[in-house]
């Protein structure tokens, strides 16, 4: 019986060796789509957050280190995503690479566009300064 366990097992083992370098690399189109539709998700949670409790709430960007935080809550940007963020002229932007997009209390927020770019795809999440409407849109 332990034999037969050891063997199902090294033959299970043989074939996850073979089959693994065949994986491709990277960020796929459902991983990319979940990275789109996460951050899109975190900013619209912020949003309702700041509209409930009546005050403002942020979500951080830091370049560096290619991600969105949100308190406890963070997505990290694969290696092999573009990013790049414009943001209006309230939120807040500083030199280390960290901006800010604010959502305030009525709904309104600071604005701004993420433009995400795997390969040939390129797709927006945009962030409207006078309602704070989050909406991902395809294209250039």
């Amino acid at each position: 019986m332990l034999i037969e366990l050891v063997a199902a097992l090294a033959v299970a083992g043989l074939v996850m060796f073979l089959a693994l370098p065949n994986v491709p690399p990277g960020t796929n189109a459902a991983r990319y789509h979940a990275l789109l539709s996460g951050t899109a998700a975190l900013l619209r949670e912020v949003r309702t957050e700041a509209i409930v409790g009546d005050t403002s709430r942020r979500v951080t960007f830091d370049s560096r280190r290619r991600a969105f935080r949100a308190g406890a809550r963070l997505i990290a940007v694969p290696a092999d995503v573009r990013i790049a963020m414009a943001s209006g002229g309230q939120c807040n932007t500083e030199a280390g690479g960290i901006s800010e997009i604010v959502f305030r209390a009525d709904g309104t927020s600071c604005g701004a566009v993420l433009r995400f770019a795997k390969g040939n795809r390129v797709d927006r999440i945009r962030v409207n300064w006078v309602t704070g409407h989050v909406e991902i849109a395809a294209g250039r």
